[in-house]
């Protein structure tokens, strides 16, 4: 039950469902993937085994939970900013919270292919 005190807004809306750690990890496995195509003897036996088998992990628990964390926060800032412009969803709102998600989606990409390609400089 939605509470108008509370600040929450009705469950289950918006364009998607929160995943947690597929994202970050799936950009770490691609960006390992792509430097073990161009150089196979890179990620020979304790390297690649250290990227991919504990690399992969760290990522969906750490990358996963802070990706969950940025998600929810930027949908609360937006709940609050369309109850102040619109007091009801719309496509427009829909759109709006796709392209945030978007947004979000993006930096946590950048962000971890940078943190994988410093990862291989690092095992290098």
């Amino acid at each position: 039950m939605d509470d108008p005190q509370s600040g929450e807004g009705p469950k289950g809306e918006g364009p998607g469902p929160e995943i947690v750690g597929v994202w970050p990890a799936a950009v770490w496995i691609v960006v390992g993937a792509g430097h073990y195509l161009n150089d196979p003897d890179h990620f020979a036996g304790w390297k690649g085994a250290l990227y991919f088998v504990l690399g992969t992990g760290l990522v969906a628990l750490v990358g996963g939970i802070a990706s969950l964390s940025a998600r929810r926060t930027v949908a609360g800032i937006q709940e609050r900013l369309l109850k102040e412009v619109r007091h009801r969803r719309d496509w427009a709102s829909w759109w709006v919270a796709l392209g945030l998600r978007g947004l979000v989606g993006l930096g946590e990409a950048v962000l971890v292919t940078l943190l994988a390609l410093s990862v291989v400089a690092l095992l290098g």
